[in-house]
């Protein structure tokens, strides 16, 4: 930090105190001034971020997210933006030929022209080849996803147009060559099992093989396989992977095939697939974003893919809410457009194939809604012996029938998400909150998104295995307490251990959604294997702020340090000793290789303050190689050493606001202006008041705007509180006067 910055961090902050606006909690000692660990965070914004001085959804500079009608000539259109007739004159395109194709495909349907069928022929015949080269130099094939997805839509529709039959033997050969040498983990074994992103693939592609060509050697065994690995899934109408990347490996051919695989459309009708359905469509914010949570491929991940698979749900159901959804995230894509070639083409091509212009948009429910899943469970996948126990029918031979990626799931239910919404209009306040206890990494209580105006406020890492995100950090200093682990010795930790899995569990206690506020409970027992309790109460204050309680009540004694984080890209300018102005410059996508667009919105990250804890400002790239893309992070410190029944409290607000900095106008060297305090050069924080706060009850008095106030109560003990001319006994109030 410069000496400047110094300078005019310590003279803002003795005008704050002698006009009596220091936040509460101030101690007056400037040995409290926020702790930088790591290298300083540096930045520098584009002096255009101020230029708004309000959230004005009506101008497109400010918000340039679209809000068009999408039909189904708007996927033709975006694949007519490439040049169809090159790509069509070129079909020799290697392995990835079947995925480049699939406009072409789209064309022939929409146009009829025979040409487009023609090239299509061709670019089958020359796959063919690819694919023997591909084995001469490595034994096999491992493309495992998209072939599967791909051959039934070309067979389809290139029988409808009379360029191939049932038994046409170039397309028989290329079919069976495919499937007799996929080995999806590019090694033996093959035939994996168990409802996940390479089984289901390897398994209904041969199911179908099977079908096409019951005359096969194999057919009987490969029918028999493929359903087995279709009931993995369907026992539990749930995927093992908690993640916006691997997510829709084990959905493609359920959701994309499933009338084929099974004669009929119960994967689209049957009750128990709604939850998933409900995932993939309520987790989109307001704008159209997929904000990423565990191993995912950046911001908006996997968005593509959902608009695919919720027109092809909606024509399945004729449920107009999935058509809206997918018309959202087609907008969003679009602002986020860098060329005219807006989307994927390959999902371009599938949402045009599966769209049904005769279902309308409808928008979905409104409120706010919290999920949930079937436990996922990972262990050793070489032992087949758990192959039979979980899955049951194992394959005797030692190559065959391995569960895959080491995921299985039981018939459990855990808490998903909370996906808190003010509604579905442009810009409005979201955050989803994870819940499960058992995925990779654990993250129950923290927040994976949060949204206003079309801005995000943070971007997890893309893990595997562990990653602290917005949620109570606790830590064993010394390394001493025993860890609380899963009585089930077969499962693996995040590190790929057996029998040292932590045995953290969840429950959300409450939920009470109204038209204003919701307010939701998370229960965490033994997070990160320790001897605690973490509850998390949030008041999620429609359109306005998010205010949140932690609680940490110690079941054994060891010296601990307590930190609730709160991950971002920029903290600053403005700062206090326990609240920091915060922003994302530009959330990352494509696996690290794309910068997004955003509107310019701040967040304010409130603490409320206590005398033992200390802000501290972490260049979290200081410890964590892979937090690149979102490398700042804010820590409310304290460190202790708790006996067995103590407790410890972090109430939080986060207010989404406009940029604001205050500019110099006088130019003469070694001048220090104290700028005068107002809400907006302190991020707001000046506005909020601690009423109480405290193991039993937490009051906040917030004005951020002249002449009026707000009032958020946690009231978990439901004793009578008298505030602000009302009286709450309920477990908690939001009230303004």
């Amino acid at each position: 930090m410069s000496l400047y910055t110094e300078r005019t961090r310590f003279a803002h902050s003795i005008a704050l105190c002698s006009l009596g606006l220091l936040p509460l909690g101030f101690t007056g000692s400037f040995a409290q001034e926020p702790e930088r660990i790591g290298a300083p965070t540096q930045f520098f914004v584009d002096s255009e971020r101020y230029r708004f001085g309000y959230a004005d959804m009506s101008n497109p500079a400010f918000y340039p997210i679209p809000n068009e009608v999408i039909t189904r000539e708007t996927y033709m259109q975006c694949l007519e933006s490439m040049d169809l007739e090159a790509l069509a004159s070129r079909p020799n395109r290697g392995d990835g030929s079947l995925v480049a194709f699939m406009p072409v495909l789209a064309k022939y349907v929409q146009s009829g022209d025979k040409r487009w069928a023609e090239a299509c022929v061709e670019m089958l015949k020359q796959y063919h080849t690819a694919l023997k080269k591909r084995v001469e130099e490595d034994k096999w094939i491992w493309d495992f996803e998209w072939p599967a997805v791909l051959f039934p839509l070309y067979r389809q529709h290139l029988m409808e147009g009379n360029f191939m039959e049932a038994n046409t033997p170039w397309f028989k050969d290329l079919v069976l060559y495919y499937c007799r040498n996929l080995h999806v983990w590019a090694e033996e074994p093959i035939e994996w099992r168990g409802g996940c992103h390479r089984s289901m693939p390897e398994g209904t592609i041969k199911w179908l093989a099977a079908t096409w060509y019951p005359d096969i050697p194999e057919a009987e065994h490969w029918a028999r396989y493929g359903q087995l690995v279709f009931n993995d899934f369907w026992k539990v109408k749930d995927v093992p992977q908690n993640d916006t990347g691997y997510m829709m490996g084990p959905l493609l051919m359920p959701l994309f095939h499933g009338d084929r695989l099974l004669g009929d459309d119960r994967v689209y009708g049957d009750a128990g697939m709604q939850q998933i359905f409900t995932r993939i469509m309520m987790e989109v914010t307001s704008d159209g974003a997929v904000n990423p949570y565990g191993p995912n491929g950046g911001y908006n991940s996997t968005a593509h893919f959902r608009v695919s698979v919720l027109e092809r749900i909606a024509a399945k159901t004729g449920d107009g809410r999935y058509r809206y959804v997918a018309h959202k995230l087609m907008n969003y894509l679009r602002y986020q457009a860098k060329n005219e070639h807006y989307f994927s083409s390959l999902h371009a091509s599938l949402a045009y194939l599966f769209a049904d212009d005769s279902i309308a948009p409808v928008e979905p429910e409104s409120g706010s809604i919290h999920t949930m899943r079937n436990e996922a469970m990972r262990v050793a996948h070489t032992d087949k012996a758990l192959t039979e126990k979980l899955l049951g029918d194992a394959d005797p031979r030692e190559n065959r029938g391995h569960i895959c990626c080491s995921w299985v799931m039981n018939d459990k239910k855990w808490p998903d998400k909370l996906i808190f919404r003010s509604g579905w209009n442009p810009g409005d306040f979201f955050c989803l909150v994870e819940c499960h206890p058992t995925s990779f990494p654990a993250n129950p209580g923290g927040i994976m998104g949060m949204n206003r105006y079309g801005a995000p406020f943070t971007q997890i890492v893309t893990s595997k295995g562990s990653s602290e995100e917005n949620r109570l950090l606790i830590q064993d200093i010394d390394e001493t307490c025993a860890r609380r682990l899963h009585p089930d010795k077969g499962r693996i930790d995040e590190n790929w251990r057996m029998g040292s899995m932590p045995d953290i569990r969840s429950e959300v206690t409450q939920f009470e959604d109204t038209s204003g506020v919701t307010f939701a409970k998370v229960k965490v027992f033994n997070p990160d294997g320790l001897p605690v309790v973490y509850e998390r109460e949030f008041i999620f204050v429609k359109n306005r702020f998010l205010a949140t309680r932690e609680l940490v009540t110690f079941e054994a004694s060891f010296h601990a340090r307590v930190s609730p984080i709160w991950n971002t890209q920029n903290i600053g300018p403005q700062l206090g000793n326990h609240w920091a102005n915060t922003f994302m410059s530009a959330p990352v996508a494509d696996n690290g290789r794309s910068s997004m667009k955003l509107p310019p919105v701040d967040l304010l990250v409130w603490f409320a303050p206590q005398e033992d804890c200390r802000l501290q400002v972490v260049d979290r790239m200081t410890f964590d190689a892979r937090t690149t893309d979102c490398p700042a992070q804010l820590r409310y410190v304290w460190e202790g050493t708790p006996q067995k029944g103590d407790q410890k409290i972090f109430t939080q607000i986060y207010f989404p606001h406009m940029p604001y900095r205050n500019r110099s106008y006088n130019n003469n060297p070694g001048v220090q202006e104290a700028e005068k305090p107002t809400l907006q050069n302190t991020a707001y924080a000046s506005g909020i008041e601690v009423i109480r706060d405290d193991a039993t009850a937490s009051i906040l008095k917030l004005a951020f705007e002249e002449g009026s106030s707000e009032y958020v109560v946690f009231n978990p003990t439901e004793q009578e509180i008298s505030i602000g001319g009302k009286t709450v006994e309920k477990a908690w109030a939001y009230f303004s006067e």
